[in-house]
């Protein structure tokens, strides 16, 4: 049976390497040179006897060789304290060979900063442990604008309902949001929140009558009778009134109500021509009498008033007809109206020869003269006294 052959122990080999580095170190060493008797010694003494000197540059290197040697060995036997940490952040894996130590001494010495928002998925005071997963979540900016005010968010996820959450905004159904609520956030997305208040104002309208008049040709153009009376009636406005952060933007009507209707006046009028008179060739239609007073009509009473029909011009130059009066331009000047109860409207626009004649009180005659188109209706007229007329200057 074939012996084992004995490996030397380490020990053996560092000194056996020692031996052969000083051997070497001393052959190379410079020889002295030499010299006689040193002073004091005896002649004829010994070689041998005399002190050799010791290599001290020799032994140094030796001892850091050793050093060397034993430091390497021991390093090559001792465990390796170092652990493997895997960091994430974003899109990038790295992985590191490191000593025990915090994750948040780890991430000084890497130099990574964590900002407003990010997320890191170990505690900052855990120790490092093999494998240890260190993910950085990074977080993106994300604004929200509200009631003028401004909110910059740093978020890693979530959807446009939770970053409003963050930023204490609360809203309703008729809110207007630029992004819909369940959609998910992006880097730089920007959500506008616009409070939208909406309220109803009511208000009334009068509602005016109309006057409707039915003509009647059965009654005389002086007729006329309120059939109906008018009244006005009311109607309900219903207004929307929209308000976005404060302001009132717009006003719509979205109701009208008529909550009593409008009575119409009815009124019945004659259309069936109605003269003054009467009397042959009339052709002046029905004027209510004047009144003292109003618009420029005047009393006065005149001495006597007869009636004629001959004669083909009158003193103004034109041709008479019914509504030609002769005056006494004394009193009545020409083209002056005059209204005779029974007689109607007329012109005075002739004159005749009671204009020389006197009354009882030696004053010029007050007379009027009216014309007829017949004889007889003149004749019927006769002569009156004292008569109360209204005269109207033009």
């Amino acid at each position: 049976m074939a012996r084992r052959r004995r490996r030397n122990s380490i020990w053996k080999n560092i000194r056996a390497s020692m031996r052969t580095a000083f051997a070497g170190f001393a052959s190379r060493a410079p020889r002295r040179k030499k010299r006689g008797p040193a002073r004091g010694a005896q002649q004829g003494e010994p070689r041998a006897r005399r002190q050799a000197g010791i290599p001290w540059g020799g032994l140094a290197l030796a001892l850091c060789l050793v050093a060397s040697v034993a430091f390497f060995m021991y390093s090559l036997k001792a465990p390796d304290s170092r652990v493997t940490v895997t960091l994430k952040e974003d899109d990038l894996i790295t992985t590191y060979r490191v000593q025990p130590r915090s994750v948040d001494g780890f991430l000084r010495e890497t130099g990574i900063t964590l900002r407003e928002g990010d997320i890191l998925s170990q505690d900052k005071q855990a120790e490092l442990a093999e494998g240890m997963e260190i993910v950085i979540t990074r977080a993106y900016p994300v604004a929200v604008k509200s009631n003028g005010t401004a909110h910059v968010l740093h978020l890693t996820s979530g959807t446009v309902g939770d970053a409003l959450r963050r930023a204490n905004v609360s809203y309703t159904a008729g809110d207007e949001l630029s992004e819909l609520p369940f959609e998910n956030l992006e880097p730089g997305m920007e959500i506008t929140h616009t409070a939208v208040d909406i309220a109803y104002a009511v208000r009334y309208k009068t509602l005016e009558y109309d006057e409707i008049v039915i003509k009647d040709d059965k009654q005389y153009e002086d007729y006329k009778k309120v059939e109906v009376v008018g009244a006005n009636g009311e109607k309900q406005i219903t207004q929307r009134i929209t308000v976005k952060d404060g302001v009132e933007v717009s006003r719509e009507v979205v109701d009208q109500t008529i909550t009593s209707p409008a009575v119409d006046k009815v009124t019945r009028i004659g259309t069936k021509i109605k003269y003054q008179t009467n009397y042959v060739g009339e052709t002046r239609r029905w004027r209510e009498a004047p009144v003292d007073g109003e618009n420029g009509w005047k009393k006065m009473v005149v001495d006597k008033i007869t009636a004629y029909c001959t004669g083909t011009r009158t003193a103004t130059g034109t041709k008479p007809a019914l509504g030609t009066i002769a005056v006494n331009p004394y009193y009545i000047t020409y083209r002056t109206e005059i209204y005779v109860k029974g007689y109607g409207f007329g012109v005075a626009r002739d004159t005749g020869a009671f204009r020389n004649y006197k009354n009882s009180r030696g004053e010029p005659m007050n007379q009027l003269d009216l014309w007829f188109n017949t004889e007889k209706e003149a004749r019927r007229w006769g002569t009156k006294y004292n008569v109360t007329i209204w005269v109207k200057k033009r």
